[in-house]
């Protein structure tokens, strides 16, 4: 069986606006309430959305907790699918989940790893995904070169 790899890009826009881009459609998120969506939303991809959609909110609200100025927070998704016959809901058809998160701030390198890893024990849907699915997450910070040693 052939395997499929599908792509989500988030990032967090005005407030806390989350707006979700893949292959075949794009929508924004409010606290939690979709604001727009396009009817051709793949089941695997909301899926990789709502992982997405579920880091940033914890994310953003975790930072606030420990103090992070965290200006943005981008983050992509990739899933690897088995097939064409996707379940709606089912995360049992995914061989492998990568999540890169990259938050704009001017935090240390160490504080961030310590709020991804707080993010990553209190995000429902990681949990969910790392239950059935080997789930993979990479922090990328991005340093101002003129700063840089």
């Amino acid at each position: 069986m052939e395997s499929k790899v599908l792509k989500v890009l988030g990032f967090s826009v005005r407030e806390q606006q989350f707006a979700v881009k893949t292959a075949n459609y794009s929508f924004t998120v409010k606290d939690g309430r979709e604001l727009v969506r396009d009817v051709n939303a793949n089941s695997a991809e909301l899926l990789l959305a709502k992982l997405a959609g579920s880091i940033h909110a914890v994310g953003k609200l975790i930072g606030n907790t420990l103090g992070l100025d965290l200006k943005s927070i981008q983050i992509e998704v990739s899933g690897v699918i088995k097939g064409e016959g996707f379940e709606k809901d089912s995360l049992d058809h995914f061989n492998r989940v990568d999540v890169i998160v990259k938050p704009t701030s001017e935090a240390s390198i160490v504080l961030l790893k310590e709020w991804l890893d707080a993010v990553k024990s209190a995000c429902p849907m990681f949990a969910n995904f790392k239950e059935k699915t080997p789930t993979i997450v990479t922090l990328v910070k991005e340093y101002d070169q003129v700063k840089v040693a």
